[in-house]
């Protein structure tokens, strides 16, 4: 990789998990994080945990 090129990506840490990860220049969240290192990140698979826990618990519950 070239000095150009690492420069693309910066490394954050997951709020959820403590993966760290690293962000390419085309992400969503890539110009706040690069901006501000205070940032709340959440990864991918913590996002889609939470979606699925929250769809799950607004389901009525089946009778025994």
């Amino acid at each position: 990789m070239s000095v150009q090129e690492q420069k693309k990506f910066v490394q954050t840490r997951c709020a959820f998990c403590g993966r760290k990860e690293d962000i390419p220049a085309g992400h969503k969240d890539y110009e706040k994080i690069r901006l501000n290192v205070k940032v709340v990140y959440i990864c991918d698979h913590c996002n889609n945990k939470a979606r699925y826990d929250a769809d799950e618990s607004l389901k009525p519950k089946k009778p025994m």
